[in-house]
């Protein structure tokens, strides 16, 4: 099988728009103090909104409703993972440590978070499998090219954000995370608006 035709390189406006933010973001992990990569710093904030706008062009779908429904409640989990489930938007971090937070465990009916976590998870196990998902998946992924430029840049964010979250930089972190987002909405797109080239 030949894999080379199922990718696209060409560098579409949402390829370039990435590359531009990654650039932006390299820049700021030198420039921007730590404090930028705290919980609920603007860095965390940009990341919100590119999520949601990913909800909103995952939402205004034309075709194959139940994969884009499937890709919305993916992204309602990462936009409630960012503020961790609700944690650091209605409780006060430790004065001394902008990234503490009480823990659930120790926070009266704070079992409940990890109960309504759980429920989502698997609600989304079972959507994937009862509106058979995959096999829009797949149809998406036989007939339309990969693009291949975004999805690179995408990955290398994920890569930069998961390298540093084990060194404990979160401002770099927070920023690999920055381009993972805008080059996943990115990729989503250009999908659901049909801008890449049938196999």
């Amino acid at each position: 099988m030949n894999i080379g035709k199922y990718l696209d390189w060409q560098f579409r406006p949402t390829t370039w728009f990435t590359l531009i933010v990654a650039i932006v973001c390299l820049v700021c992990a030198f420039v921007l103090p730590d404090s930028f990569g705290d919980k609920n710093s603007p860095i965390e904030n940009v990341q919100m909104l590119v999520v949601a706008f990913g909800l909103y062009v995952t939402c205004s779908a034309k075709d194959r409703k139940c994969l884009y429904v499937f890709a919305s409640l993916c992204l309602f989990f990462i936009l409630a993972r960012e503020v961790n489930y609700g944690r650091t938007l209605i409780i006060f971090a430790d004065p001394e440590n902008a990234n503490k937070y009480p823990k659930w465990k120790d926070m009266e009916y704070g079992w409940l978070a990890h109960a309504c976590v759980g429920l989502y998870m698997v609600w989304l196990v079972v959507y994937f499998i009862w509106r058979k998902v995959w096999k829009e998946a797949w149809d998406v992924l036989r007939t339309i090219r990969i693009p291949a430029s975004d999805l690179l840049l995408a990955v290398l964010g994920m890569a930069v954000g998961v390298a540093f979250e084990s060194l404990h930089n979160c401002l770099s972190e927070e920023l690999g995370e920055v381009v993972l987002y805008v080059g996943g909405v990115g990729i989503l797109y250009l999908y659901t608006r049909h801008k890449l080239t049938r196999v």
